[in-house]
């Protein structure tokens, strides 16, 4: 009797065991789930993270989320393709061009940004159009979104207007090189994103923003109902494989989370995450960008997500991926 007893201890014991590890099978120590590595930089792709950084430990992230900044892309999508982070947000043509060139397993998550592009002028060359502009030269930098879609405004409406990325000998390769060429007063006409535009403003108020680019790419036939899709998030087709729930989950709170702050009604708690979350320096100039940016920061996905990207790489000229591009919950 004894050992029948023993017997059915042992047995509830290894039961009760095994029903524990497949509880706890895939979470974390604390038993959230995996924890989601977030890339991010600075700027309007960054932006519409903010106010899900505030709800899960700001900067220093939680249990669920791991927030890391970037200050070049290039690095963000180099640590992308080594596992060590696990979604990030990009320019919506690096992620094809990553995608086309180095990693195929690329996943589009959502749409984050819209257009975030202006030109900005001096305060003696105020324009109210690029067809005012004919015969001149806009400064712009040389990588990056701004250069590809002036560009292709500029060819697309026939404009006869030069662009360059050097001035007095010196190349501007990023938008904060641009910036510090109209802070320091020596670009009659230039193309920025914000939230650079409103930095180079606060340094340099004789600067004005005089168009917002989504006009002039609206005036191209056939662009009418095509949004500028500026920015996205992306992640990998293994890190979804092994953690779609929790991914969803995720994109769940990243929505709220864009809308909220891409909501002008907001702009005052949302200016303050933005800049508590070092996406921008301070309150104030958040603030500015985030009014500028009026309807700019949206979250789009799915199947609208696809055709609006779809939309605008065919567009643009860019080689189009194939449909498992596009991640669909």
């Amino acid at each position: 009797m004894k050992k029948i007893i023993a017997t059915l201890i042992l047995f509830t014991l290894t039961l009760s065991l095994l029903c524990s590890c497949s509880l706890f099978d895939g979470l974390t120590d604390n038993g959230v789930g995996t924890k989601i590595r977030i890339g991010y930089l600075t700027g309007p792709t960054g932006m519409g993270l903010a106010k899900l950084m505030h709800d899960n430990g700001g900067t220093e992230g939680n249990e669920k989320y791991e927030f890391i900044p970037y200050t070049d892309s290039s690095f963000a999508t180099a640590d992308l393709n080594k596992g060590e982070v696990d979604v990030i947000c990009l320019a919506t043509n690096e992620a094809l061009k990553y995608y086309n060139s180095s990693d195929k397993s690329t996943r589009v998550l959502a749409v984050n940004c819209l257009n975030s592009l202006y030109l900005i002028s001096d305060g003696e060359h105020k324009v109210n159009s690029l067809k005012e502009l004919e015969g001149q030269t806009i400064y712009t930098c040389q990588n990056g979104t701004p250069a590809i879609i002036l560009n292709y405004i500029i060819d697309s409406l026939d404009l006869d207007i030069e662009v360059s990325y050097t001035i007095d000998d010196k190349t501007m390769v990023k938008p904060v090189d641009v910036r510090s060429q109209v802070i320091d007063g020596n670009l009659p006409y230039a193309v920025i994103p914000e939230p650079i535009v409103t930095a180079s403003l606060l340094k340099n108020p004789e600067y004005s923003v005089d168009i917002n680019l989504a006009d002039e790419w609206a005036s191209i036939p056939g662009l009418e109902d095509i949004p500028v899709t500026m920015g996205c998030i992306v992640s990998t087709q293994s890190f979804i494989d092994e953690n779609r729930d929790t991914l969803n989950a995720f994109l769940t709170e990243y929505e709220a989370s864009v809308n909220y702050i891409g909501n002008v009604e907001n702009v005052e708690n949302a200016a303050n995450y933005v800049a508590e979350c070092k996406i921008m320096d301070a309150a104030p100039a958040a603030k500015k960008a985030l009014t500028n940016l009026d309807g700019a920061i949206a979250y789009l996905d799915g199947k609208e997500m696809k055709s609006a990207l779809e939309a605008f790489y065919k567009a643009m000229g860019m080689p189009l991926p194939t449909d498992e591009f596009y991640y669909e919950k």
